[in-house]
């Protein structure tokens, strides 16, 4: 498929790479209630939130992964940095949120599975990407759908808390998650179950990694702008983690 094949502008240079298969290692997270957040400023109330089953991959999208599905090194990272034999052992980072959702509608299709994501009501439109580093309007997201997503704020922090043979979720880069970041919204989704973030904002949630010595801990809340994809806060601060319905 002509998706597999793209290679970013700036590193046209790495063109005559063959994609990889992909691996797979997602496990199965088993639903139940929790208390959300803490009661910080910025991320409270707590809050009781239920989570359904889902599948979660037990690490960030590697770079083994990310190649496999995409052929595209992302922007940040050099060929002579990361050598092939370490990239089923290093995650994907400089990843803007659009992209993240590119990967995942390109690994559903690749395995045969329904894409979660369309743009302004289409998913041909994500499904036929022919770049990354693009925006891609009004992004909804099939719920029912059986393909790769990205986690929600509440599937993100209730695997955190729990541990569940979930590896490195407070170290290194910064994960994205689904969900549009609104300031009041721990304020109108109490008990609630599968809840899917926000219905306004500019910025989507992003979880967990390390300010300069620290974990961040796992209920804190940050946002960044979907398009960008590095801060001062690192090099590669943007990495992320696919679930799936366990229906």
């Amino acid at each position: 498929m002509k998706h597999t094949k793209f290679i970013l502008a700036a590193v046209l240079a790495l063109a005559t790479i063959v994609p990889l298969s992909a691996q797979n290692n997602m496990i199965l997270v088993k639903g139940g209630t929790f208390q959300m957040g803490s009661n910080s400023e910025e991320d409270a109330p707590v809050h009781t939130v239920t989570v359904s089953d889902f599948y979660m991959s037990q690490t960030k999208i590697t770079l083994y992964e990310w190649m496999s599905t995409t052929g595209a090194y992302p922007i940040g990272y050099y060929r002579e940095e990361i050598p092939q034999s370490q990239w089923k052992i290093t995650a994907a980072g400089n990843i803007s949120w659009y992209d993240a959702i590119v990967y995942c509608n390109f690994r559903s299709i690749e395995e045969g599975l329904t894409p979660c994501y369309a743009s302004n009501g289409s998913k041909d439109n994500i499904n036929n990407a022919e770049k990354l580093r693009a925006e891609y309007p009004n992004i909804t997201c099939d719920w029912n759908a059986n393909g790769y997503r990205l986690p929600t704020e509440a599937e993100w922090e209730y695997a955190a808390r729990n541990e569940i043979r979930i590896s490195d979720f407070n170290k290194g880069n910064h994960e994205w998650c689904w969900d549009l970041y609104s300031s009041d919204y721990y304020n109108k989704s109490k008990n609630s179950k599968d809840p899917h973030g926000s219905d306004y904002g500019d910025m989507r949630v992003y979880r967990g990694g390390q300010r300069e010595y620290e974990s961040v801990p796992v209920y804190e809340r940050e946002m960044f702008f979907p398009e960008e994809y590095i801060t001062a806060a690192g090099p590669y601060p943007y990495s992320f983690r696919v679930v799936r319905n366990a229906k």
